[in-house]
């Protein structure tokens, strides 16, 4: 059925509700709920933008309008703007895009505060004269993607503006200073500064720039100033006579590398100091309240608004929150109207408003589809979703909590893949344990991310859920990456850690690294833990042999003396109760010293921070393995005696059994003696 369609007579038996039938009547009868003119037929579409006049206006303003058209007009397609009455005004389409969102310049008529943006014509003829905008306010920047070399004078600049036509952006801005690029990240750029300059006195002016890497100032049509490669940011200046009035001021900037920094100062006559030119020496640009879609003849028009709510900062990343509102008639705010929303991401939803973050950077097709009986109608907004500061200055910023709330609710199976690892960034950082396991399952399993972030935010996940005590969960993750070629062979050791020092599965442990060695026979750091899970499965002949072929990488002659000094450190870790720099220095130690492993004590070292890490269990399972396979080793003894204490709650009939057997192999040993109880 179309959009829009009359409700039909022939509907049978089936009877529609009164308040139905009314607020239908009131769509299909009642007239627009804005009293504006329609300035042409052959436009189809406008929007409403509004102005706030300040007290002063001189009426040389100009206005800027941001708009979105919901995908129904094409790129560098026309556009009119006009007032109540239905005639045009001055405008200019600065900028189609990103996505559907359209920058608009236009020339309001003083004290006049409700326009309209036309779209929609696809067959628009060119805009007469009489509707260029007089530049009269403002500071017009216009970038461009840099082509050719850096100019040395004025009339390379020149000629290098001419050469490169791929436009980067356009937009109005107050001042000549800016430090990055406004409109995305590209850096080879070639930007033009132009404005109508207005001197408030009779005299000697002198301006100074600054410009990475290039730069030429034009007061008039002339060249006044040429600022070469300065990365010293050394100043340059100019003076110029100037009559009390309007001078046209253009000023262009060649970036090559870095950020784009740009800085043109004035001094007055008869003034002590530079300073920035400020914005009322180029006028006023207003900026332009964006409002309803309309359609022609129509009224059930499914139109959203978008207002960007904040944008959150976590591992060198920022995920951006917006809220989504959908429009609705006036006549029907009180009728049942169903709102349905697909996000463009995978996530779909239901309601009039909502929140929705975005967790990568991108352009996502927003569809609305409103319902409302058996009438309906849909649009699709594309909204490109990056940090883009000339739409927002100094975004607000959100907390993780504020927008992990929102990524909680969300369809895990649904999340793109180059969002999965945010995802699950973003829910590590506030702590939403149960949806962030589910997120790192997924990411486990997918193919076509990243693998090094891949591979970090796995890392940061398993941690987390490891330090809650949740060893199972991390190992549950680290085995779906296991099937997963691109994340091998980190995944196969994070996984044999886990299994080793947390959860005490040594065959398991084995199984997992024994492909992952065949195939990287060379990597040391799998090849000991291979051989320690050998020893602990009860195959230490096997497991010491490639330990005693790894060569220790320290000096030989510094072996007892650095060895010694690294498990000083250790204990210190473990009496501080600092768990993570403790295995952080017991991992270097095995890392330069294999064999040491052979000796026993960094195995009791390693059971002491595996207490410490909520893991006593697998710590008592370790000491026993260890203490079973190496029975000659000087700390065997503790070792068992440490098993038998670590179980003495949680298993007393495995812990006795442990005690028995420390005096059946041991007996000589003083930890084998019965102590007196207190």
């Amino acid at each position: 059925m179309s959009s829009n369609e009359a409700v039909s007579g022939r509907m049978g038996a089936r009877r529609l509700p009164m308040s139905y039938l009314a607020a239908a009547a009131a769509l299909l009868l009642t007239a627009p709920a804005s009293p504006g003119a329609w300035m042409d037929n052959a436009w189809r579409y406008r929007r409403e933008v509004n102005l706030d006049w300040p007290a002063n206006a001189s009426g040389e303003e100009l206005a800027q309008a941001e708009i979105f058209t919901l995908g129904l007009t094409q790129k560098d397609e026309g556009i009119r703007v006009a007032a109540d009455d239905g005639k045009p005004v001055p405008a200019r389409l600065l900028m189609t895009g990103p996505g559907d969102h359209v920058r608009v310049l236009f020339a309001p008529a003083k004290g006049t505060s409700r326009y309209y943006i036309y779209f929609g014509n696809p067959k628009a003829p060119a805009p007469p004269s009489t509707l260029d905008v007089p530049m009269r306010a403002g500071v017009l920047l216009e970038m461009r993607r840099f082509s050719g070399p850096l100019s040395g004078n004025f009339q390379q600049v020149e000629r290098s503006w001419q050469r490169s036509t791929a436009v980067v952006g356009r937009m109005m801005v107050g001042r000549l200073f800016l430090g990055h690029n406004p409109f995305n990240d590209e850096v080879q750029v070639i930007a033009r500064y132009s404005g109508s300059l207005r001197a408030p006195v009779d005299g000697e002016y002198t301006f100074a720039a600054s410009a990475s890497d290039k730069g030429a100032l034009y007061i008039d049509g002339k060249p006044l100033l040429f600022v070469p490669a300065n990365p010293g940011d050394v100043r340059f200046s100019a003076k110029v006579n100037l009559k009390a009035g309007r001078h046209e001021l253009v000023f262009y900037h060649e970036n090559m590398a870095g950020e784009q920094r740009v800085s043109v100062v004035w001094k007055r006559p008869n003034a002590a100091n530079y300073e920035l030119i400020p914005p009322d020496a180029f006028g006023k640009i207003l900026k332009a309240t964006s409002g309803p879609l309309q359609e022609l003849g129509k009224q059930l028009v499914a139109d959203m608004k978008i207002e960007y709510m904040g944008e959150c900062f976590y591992s060198d990343h920022y995920s951006h929150r917006y809220r989504l509102s959908a429009s609705v008639p006036p006549e029907l705010e009180k009728a049942n109207i169903r709102c349905e929303w697909d996000l463009g991401d995978g996530q779909s939803a239901t309601g009039p408003r909502l929140d929705h973050v975005y967790l990568a950077d991108g352009e996502y097709p927003i569809k609305l589809t409103l319902k409302f009986g058996l009438l309906a109608d849909s649009r699709t907004n594309r909204l490109a979703v990056s940090r883009l500061h000339e739409q927002i200055e100094n975004p607000p910023g959100d907390l993780p909590s504020a927008q992990s709330k929102v990524v909680a609710t969300y369809d895990v199976a649904k999340v793109p893949p180059r969002s999965l690892p945010w995802a699950v960034l973003l829910l590590h950082r506030a702590k939403e344990t149960a949806v962030m396991e589910r997120m790192a399952m997924r990411l486990a399993g997918t193919q076509g991310v990243e693998p090094i972030l891949a591979m970090t935010t796995l890392i940061a996940a398993t941690d987390g859920l490891a330090a809650e005590g949740k060893f199972d969960a991390a190992a549950r993750i680290w085995e779906a990456a296991s099937s997963t070629r691109a994340y091998q062979p980190m995944a196969a050791k994070r996984y044999a850690e886990l299994l080793l020092w947390r959860i005490g599965d040594f065959p398991k442990a084995v199984a997992a690294l024994d492909p992952h060695l065949k195939a990287h026979p060379q990597d040391r750091a799998l090849r000991r833990s291979y051989a320690q899970a050998l020893i602990l499965s009860g195959k230490p002949a096997e497991g010491a042999r490639i330990l005693e072929m790894m060569t220790a990488e320290g000096p030989p002659d510094q072996h007892g003396a650095l060895s010694g000094a690294m498990a000083r450190t250790i204990e210190y870790y473990i009496t501080e109760g600092e768990c993570e720099a403790g295995a952080n220095a017991w991992e270097k130690w095995q890392q330069e010293y294999p064999a040491d492993f052979l000796e026993g004590y960094s195995v009791l070292l390693q059971t002491q921070l595996m207490e410490k890490a909520k893991a006593p269990i697998a710590a008592a399972k370790v000491a026993e393995a260890f203490a079973l396979a190496v029975p000659k080793s000087s700390y065997a003894p503790r070792l068992l005696d440490r098993a038998g204490k670590l179980l003495a709650a949680t298993d007393p009939a495995k812990s006795k059994s442990l005690r028995n057997l420390l005096k059946q192999k041991y007996p000589e040993d003083p930890l084998s003696q019965d102590q007196p109880s207190k």
